[in-house]
């Protein structure tokens, strides 16, 4: 069983408990000029220098695989390897980075300023596991609480 964020369709052989969904954001240093929009298109930012996560992540592809469809390929001057660090690195006026809204906290350095992006770039969060396969009793009572939760 997993937690995951996903964009697109999962394989038929996964049994979902979707419980969400979350946005694509970027994180920019608030003495950026494009901190004081209230919302940026993908193709505002092809001429950043990104802070991004490490290339053979999913995520990093799925980012790379945004920006390819706006127009653009992001410059990445850092690959790292949380999110937490790259905010961090945006907070010292490194570059922008793109992620997922709610993989951040709200507690941001005043630093770092969130700017939404339109339209919506959207993954859907979700437990996951998969079928035809035997679950444990402790495995499977803990699904069986998953769904009561999140399908109430």
């Amino acid at each position: 069983m997993a937690f995951i964020s996903y964009a697109g369709k999962l394989p038929d052989d996964f049994e979902v408990l979707s419980v969400g969904t979350d946005d694509l954001v970027v994180y920019i240093p608030a003495r950026n000029p494009l901190s004081k929009q209230k919302e940026l298109t993908l193709s505002d930012l092809k001429a950043e220098k990104f802070l991004t996560l490490h290339h053979q992540n999913p995520f990093a592809v799925f980012v790379q695989q945004v920006c390819a469809a706006a127009g653009f390929e992001l410059y990445s001057v850092f690959e790292g390897e949380k999110g937490k660090t790259l905010v961090n690195m945006v907070a010292l006026g490194m570059g922008v980075t793109l992620l997922m809204e709610q993989s951040i906290g709200e507690n941001l350095d005043s630093k770092v300023v969130k700017v939404p992006i339109v339209p919506q770039v959207t993954q859907n969060l979700a437990f996951v596991r998969r079928k035809n396969v035997e679950h444990t009793p402790r495995q499977e009572k803990l699904w069986q609480a998953l769904k009561e939760s999140f399908e109430k």
